[in-house]
């Protein structure tokens, strides 16, 4: 089964995030299984509802001490690794933490807007809730790192997708 976090590219021509856009393609047109505790309409919530939140703006996630002991992990979370052990913080699970009836295709075609405006955004992005200011580039490697995470528990059970959306 391939993996879909393997094909992650973090160096590429292309506009940001347009590989994920890729693989998004590929599970909507494949079988596939979810090893996580979400479905595969719950992550795409997920994924969507943090890229609005690096455009509009989310409340501050943690009290202040929460955030200055995080904060110096920066690095970590966009360039190498994203935590899994990062709840989602009560200020923002309004807009990240999915609902249990959240519809696929629904969530595909809300992730995928996200992503265009993400690519066409030329303001300056509003802090993260948890990490603050961050520049485009951070944006975009959280972005990607988020986005492996979350996939990763996303296994395509046949090699060749089907052609539709």
């Amino acid at each position: 089964m391939p993996i879909l976090s393997e094909v992650f590219h973090p160096i590429s021509s292309q506009p940001p995030l347009e590989d994920l856009r890729e693989r998004l393609r590929a599970i909507v047109r494949s079988p596939h299984v979810n090893l996580g505790r979400w479905t595969t309409a719950q992550i795409f919530y997920h994924l969507a509802g943090a890229i609005e939140g690096s455009l509009e703006g989310l409340p501050q996630g943690y009290s202040l001490v929460v955030r200055l002991l995080v904060r110096p992990l920066r690095h970590l979370v966009t360039s190498i690794r994203f935590p899994p052990w990062l709840p989602i913080p009560q200020a923002i699970r309004f807009k990240l933490d999915p609902p249990s009836d959240a519809e696929l295709m629904a969530q595909y075609e809300r992730l995928m807007k996200a992503i265009d405006r993400f690519q066409s955004f030329q303001e300056e992005h509003p802090p993260h809730p948890v990490l603050g200011k961050l520049s485009r580039a951070e944006w975009i490697a959280f972005h990607q790192q988020h986005c492996r995470h979350h996939l990763s528990f996303i296994r395509l059970t046949k090699a060749s997708p089907n052609t539709d959306p």
